[in-house]
């Protein structure tokens, strides 16, 4: 038997994925500041295995969860807010939009000095790396502020809202059902 929770909606189901993107702001927070560490590392002790095991984890991270993080904004939280009418909202969303070929291509540029090092190997411009490193950051930064001080409360709001609209209407069908 195939049973419906009357929660199991895109709408109702935007909650969780808002606390979860939540959740993911303060990993890329955190990562960012592990990408710091290993640029000082490497800019004070140069290549080694603790420079190499972090700069996996750092490439892991970034080009797995961060960009997936971007995919799931895109399908599950522009639609919410998508056609409000709110000329600052749907600016926000072309710069959210825009920022994400901005973060990927600045994430290559620091890929292209990382990878060497993750491989063991130290092929890397540590001034390129300074440099692509801050540059990302700084973006990403700007990037999460927009989606969490403006984006994401109106689709948590949106989502509040149809959700309400919704379990009215289905209280006013059990109320008085078709005939």
């Amino acid at each position: 038997m195939n049973e419906t929770r009357s929660n199991d909606t895109p709408i109702a189901n935007a909650l969780p994925v808002l606390d979860r993107l939540d959740a993911t702001h303060k990993q890329m927070r955190y990562w960012l500041g592990e990408l710091q560490s290993l640029v000082n590392h490497m800019e004070d002790r140069g290549w080694d295995t603790w420079a190499r095991d972090h700069a996996r984890s750092v490439i892991d991270f970034f080009s797995h969860t961060a960009r997936q993080h971007h995919v799931d904004v895109d399908r599950q939280i522009f639609p919410l807010i998508a056609g409000r009418g709110d000329p600052s909202l749907e600016s926000s969303v072309d710069r959210l939009r825009q920022d994400q070929g901005w973060l990927e291509e600045n994430w290559r540029e620091v890929l292209a000095q990382l990878q060497p090092v993750a491989e063991g190997f130290g092929g890397y411009d540590i001034d390129m790396l300074r440099h692509a490193s801050d540059v990302y950051a700084a973006l990403l930064l700007e990037h999460l502020a927009l989606e969490q001080g403006h984006v994401f409360p109106a689709a948590r709001a949106s989502a509040d809202v149809q959700l309400k609209a919704m379990e009215v209407r289905r209280a006013d069908s059990v109320l008085s059902p078709a005939a």
